[in-house]
């Protein structure tokens, strides 16, 4: 009875934290960016226009991202022509993540406690680039339905013992992650990770086999980066010095609250070694003063919540190299527990390199790939205790309402 009455409290909690996305639908909300989502929808309504009579039409005019997101509200468009319809449409449909979150964290961790995943998950409405992504149609959301889907598939064929034969879980594998990369490009890098892991499981012949699948599933990828080179140049940068910095400080502010958890408020902790934490202290101290002797970074463009915090409060990068630091020795933590995380870590800090680097481009797609993909203790003690849960929570509340304070009066564009 106890857990019945708990998880009726659960769920209303996943309601009443959906009924606000609904409440900031109404309200145009962009907690995200300071008006970017929606200059991004209304730069982005002359793809979808041009597309619903023809598809061959390059997207670099209006976007820089894979046009699948653009056709779909194209055909979406053809059915109803009120743009302010389609875009609740798409937001009441958005609510899906949530839940397609929750199936996979029940599917990772079976063991654990069906009530704590749920208010886990519903966790997800409170991340300023979900909600101002669903609110304004974008396709970041459409993406993360399209992986959500693909990790359904994939830990369910991973917690299996036998990894002989390709089944239909692994071609639905391939299929929901490459409508993830033709959402969103930089998607292709989890299929990097995915290729290593199925040579890892699978025969020589059984991989060659996927391979060439792969191989079609890219071909139209591989026009339309041809056709419309520039898709590909402004996802890359040479400048690696601002891919470590800025990416692992923002990889740090996810990190954080869950570390601090399992440090200070559990009775069950990790096993950490002094010695092994000095030595990541040392390098990551040496990673950041190398690396900012090279920074050049406009932060204007993007950067993070720590780069912004750090010019708002000290003017200057102190405490954005001081979190960058720090989340170069949580990411080494996360490392050290299986050669796996490693590859996944190097292509999440140097995957993302653009010329601009947003939060919005790990939000909460970070999320998901920590409780989901990372193989970790640290999630695992994390979720059996409902405190943490409710401290991340409270947590992503400021989060969320710095930004809608910065929304409405504009912080970051007119102070910095």
């Amino acid at each position: 009875m106890k857990n019945n009455k708990n998880l009726l409290y659960d769920k209303i909690i996943f309601f009443l934290l959906s009924l606000t996305l609904i409440i900031g639908f109404f309200f145009d909300e962009d907690s995200a960016g300071s008006g970017g989502f929606i200059a991004d929808f209304n730069n982005t309504w002359g793809y979808v226009e041009v597309l619903k009579d023809s598809l061959f039409v390059l997207p670099s005019k209006w976007v820089m991202h894979t046009p699948l997101h653009f056709i779909i509200l194209s055909k979406l468009h053809i059915l109803i022509e009120d743009q302010y319809l389609i875009r609740l449409i798409f937001c009441i449909i958005s609510i899906s993540i949530p839940i397609l979150f929750y199936l996979c964290l029940k599917i990772n961790f079976p063991d654990q406690n069906k009530n704590n995943l749920l208010v886990l998950a519903s966790l997800t409405f409170l991340f300023p680039s979900f909600r101002a992504g669903a609110i304004w149609a974008n396709d970041h959301i459409t993406a993360l339905f399209f992986f959500l889907l693909f990790l359904i598939f994939f830990l369910k064929w991973i917690k299996k013992s036998n990894f002989e034969e390709l089944t239909s879980n692994i071609y639905f594998q391939l299929i929901f992650l490459a409508l993830a990369v033709y959402t969103r490009q930089y998607y292709a890098l989890i299929y990097i990770y995915c290729m290593y892991i199925y040579f890892k499981k699978f025969s020589l012949f059984n991989f060659l086999k996927l391979s060439l699948i792969v191989f079609v599933l890219t071909i139209p990828g591989v026009l339309l980066i041809y056709f419309d080179p520039v898709l590909l140049t402004v996802t890359f940068s040479k400048k690696i010095q601002h891919a470590i910095l800025i990416n692992s400080s923002i990889l740090s502010f996810y990190l954080i609250p869950i570390f601090f958890t399992i440090l200070f408020l559990n009775k069950e902790k990790p096993s950490i070694k002094n010695k092994q934490q000095f030595l990541f202290i040392l390098i990551a101290i040496v990673i950041v003063l190398l690396s900012s002797f090279f920074f050049n970074y406009n932060y204007k463009l993007g950067g993070g919540y720590f780069l912004k915090l750090s010019y708002l409060l000290t003017n200057n990068e102190i405490l954005f190299l001081i979190s960058s630091a720090v989340g170069l020795i949580l990411l080494f933590n996360l490392a050290r527990e299986n050669n796996d995380n490693i590859l996944l870590i190097c292509l999440l800090i140097f995957g993302f390199s653009s010329y601009q680097i947003f939060q919005k481009y790990f939000e909460p797609m970070f999320f998901f790939i920590f409780f989901l993909m990372i193989k970790s203790n640290i999630s695992a003690i994390f979720l059996k205790n409902i405190k943490n849960i409710y401290f991340l929570f409270f947590y992503l509340v400021i989060y969320l309402a710095t930004g809608i304070i910065n929304n409405v009066y504009k912080i970051t564009k007119t102070v910095l």
